[in-house]
């Protein structure tokens, strides 16, 4: 009896133990340096390029932003800190401990990285195939980090912006929530998936500047600096909202609405209207202001081609805290 009593005893110790540890489910480890570092991916036979920023202190994900530069931009360009609004995505990510992802797009006629979105009069932008590169890159990172599209998130400005609506047309299961900066759906879209492609609801967030030169708030050309509309046409502000608030099934909501004017130096002031439903959408009308990401701390000179920005709101705080306000 008590040799069977002390066997008992050593098993409980070290067999059961073992056992335990045979059953934990280890912790999926993130396959991406802290900091930020650059990666590739092939796609159809093309090596295309990522970078990915990881905060320090970061041991789960609780979420991936996938962020767009615009036309002529790159990802390393607008990652770095203190030389672009969307960098501050990782000023938010060391505070938050998400992932933060830049992809960069494919050469535009001039060599320049940009984004092949759903324009099909866009005769100088981008060619390559950068709907397959963020659908593989979105699966990529979903696998390689055990989550799923409760989890991918995708934002973009400008030309970024287009390509954040292109997506959303076509791949919209995949990711959670979008936000967009400075861009208007294409009036003359390809054909196909661009032109029917899904009416799937999805949580948007939109900033426009009333006085937009290269996105013009009454639709037009986008970016005709020299005069040929060789970037292609775009609709109107008013009617890329109604389209997402039919979308989202919020055309008869009365949005709730503030008003603030936190820089008083810049352009104007900011009007939010926020529609609340099952797939919100928020809406920032940046009186008097130009193309560039609105931004408290990272500021872009005024110019013709670009107008002035608004200083009053964080573009990329207030994307987040959009995306984090989701169920």
């Amino acid at each position: 009896m008590i040799k069977s009593f002390l066997l008992l005893v050593l098993i409980s110790l070290f067999g059961c133990n073992n056992d335990d540890h045979s059953n934990n489910t280890s912790p999926v480890l993130i396959p991406y340096p802290e900091g930020l570092t650059t990666h590739y991916i092939t796609v159809n036979s093309v090596s295309r390029k990522y970078l990915v920023y990881r905060p320090a202190g970061m041991t789960s994900v609780k979420a991936v932003v996938m962020v767009l530069h615009g036309g002529g931009g790159a990802g390393v360009g607008v990652s770095e800190l203190g030389t672009h609004p969307l960098s501050v995505f990782r000023t938010l990510a060391d505070q938050e401990k998400f992932l933060v992802v830049y992809p960069e797009g494919s050469s535009d006629i001039q060599g320049n990285p940009g984004w092949n979105d759903c324009r099909s009069d866009d005769v100088s932008g981008s060619q390559g195939d950068d709907i397959t590169f963020l659908k593989q890159l979105n699966a990529k990172l979903m696998a390689e980090l055990n989550i799923n599209s409760s989890k991918m998130y995708l934002t973009g400005g400008s030309n970024g912006a287009l390509m954040t609506f292109s997506y959303a047309f076509q791949f919209p299961e995949t990711i959670k929530a979008i936000a967009v900066g400075s861009g208007n759906l294409p009036e003359f879209p390809e054909s196909g998936i661009c032109t029917n492609g899904s009416t799937l609801p999805i949580p948007i967030l939109l900033t426009h500047g009333t006085s937009d030169p290269a996105m013009p708030a009454n639709g037009g050309c986008v970016a005709n600096v020299g005069g040929n509309c060789n970037r292609g046409k775009v609709i109107s502000q008013s009617a890329t909202l109604s389209y997402w608030l039919q979308r989202n099934g919020l055309q008869n909501v009365t949005p709730t609405t503030s008003t603030f004017d936190l820089n008083t130096s810049d352009a104007g002031n900011v009007e939010k209207r926020i529609y609340n439903g099952a797939n919100p959408l928020v809406y920032y009308i940046l009186n008097n202001a130009g193309h560039q990401a609105p931004s408290k701390t990272v500021f872009s000179n005024s110019s013709p081609a670009q107008g002035v920005q608004n200083r009053d709101v964080e573009f990329a705080e207030e994307v987040w805290s959009f995306f984090k306000s989701l169920p």
